[in-house]
C-alpha cells in the first residue's frame, strides 16, 4: 500500500501525481450510476469478442480492435486521455513499460498509448472477475500471485519468452494502486525480466487520473488523464542480483515526469 507521504502535494518535490482529489458529490454519485450502466454492456460485449475472436485468430491480430476498446471505455466514461512523449520510443523496438498505478482506467490509456502489441502482468484473482477476466483471459495476459511461487514462476517464465519472441510487456510495478497520488516501492520483478529479455525499461507516468478515480471508490469523474513517455533505460550490464537498483533508477524518473507535469499543470492553472 503507498502511505500518505510527509511531504505536501502541494510541494515542488511531492514524489507523485499531485493533481487535485476533490471529494465526490451526489452529482458524481448519479453520473456515475450511468456511466456503469452504459459502461458494463460495453465491456461485457468486448469481453465476449475477445473470447471468440481469440479462439479463430492470432491474439496479436486482434491487437487493433482491442486498442480501440481501450480508447472507447474511457471515452464513454468522460475521460480523456493525451499520449506526449511517445517520439521517444522506437515502434519497431521491444520494451518493458513501467507505470506508475492510478486508477481503475490506467490499463485501458496504457494500452492505448502503446504503439504495438503488449500484454501485462495481472494478479490470478483479476481472472475471476466478471466482465474483466474473461476478456483479459482471452487478451493473454499473464497470472502471477506472490502467494503461489509456483504460479508465478510460470508466468515470468511465460514472459520471458514473450519478450525474446519481441513482444513488449507492460508493468504496473507498485503492484497497486496509490492511495494518495505518490509513487509506492517499485518490486523488481518487471526488471528482472527485462534483464533476462535483453531489452530497455520504457518509465512512463500517468498524471491526473486520481482527480477522475480513485481506489476503494466506485464513483467516476470526467476528466483528463495524461500519459507521458520517458527516455528507455537500457537493462545491459546489469545483473539478476541488480534489478532493484534498476527498479530504483526508474522509479526515480516515473517521479520526475511526474513532478515535471505537476509543475506544467501548476502554471496553466
Amino acid at each position: 500500500m503507498t502511505l500518505q507521504p510527509h511531504i505536501s502535494p502541494d510541494d515542488p518535490e511531492f514524489p507523485g501525481d499531485s493533481s487535485p482529489q476533490p471529494p465526490f458529490g451526489l452529482l458524481d454519485s448519479f453520473r456515475s450510476i450511468g456511466v456503469w450502466s452504459i459502461g458494463a454492456p460495453h465491456l461485457a460485449f468486448w469481453a465476449a469478442f475477445t473470447s471468440v475472436a481469440s479462439k479463430y485468430s492470432d491474439i496479436r491480430k486482434l491487437d487493433g480492435a482491442i486498442k480501440f476498446m481501450c480508447r472507447a471505455v474511457p471515452m464513454l466514461a468522460g475521460v480523456k486521455v493525451t499520449v506526449t512523449g511517445r517520439d521517444r520510443i522506437n515502434a519497431n523496438d521491444t520494451y518493458v513499460y513501467i507505470v506508475n498505478h492510478v486508477n481503475i482506467f490506467d490499463m485501458f490509456a496504457i494500452y492505448q498509448a502503446i504503439p504495438t502489441f503488449a500484454r501485462s502482468l495481472e494478479h490470478v484473482s483479476h481472472f475471476s472477475w466478471p466482465l474483466i477476466g474473461p476478456f483479459i483471459t482471452a487478451a493473454g495476459q499473464i497470472p502471477v500471485d506472490p502467494e503461489d511461487p509456483k504460479l508465478t514462476a510460470k508466468g515470468l517464465k511465460k514472459a520471458v519468452t514473450l519478450l525474446k519472441s519481441g513482444n513488449s510487456l507492460a508493468v504496473l510495478p507498485e503492484g497497486e494502486r496509490t492511495l494518495d497520488g505518490s509513487v509506492g516501492h517499485f518490486y523488481s520483478g518487471a526488471f528482472r525480466l527485462a534483464i533476462q529479455g535483453g531489452v530497455p525499461v520504457v518509465p512512463m507516468a500517468i498524471h491526473g487520473g486520481r482527480t477522475v478515480s480513485r481506489r476503494g471508490d466506485w464513483r467516476v469523474r470526467p476528466g483528463s488523464m495524461k500519459v507521458i513517455f520517458g527516455d528507455p533505460v537500457s537493462s545491459k550490464g546489469y545483473p539478476l542480483r541488480d534489478a532493484g537498483k534498476l527498479a530504483q533508477i526508474c522509479r526515480d524518473k516515473v517521479i520526475a515526469l511526474l513532478q515535471e507535469e505537476n509543475r506544467c499543470a501548476s502554471r496553466r492553472n
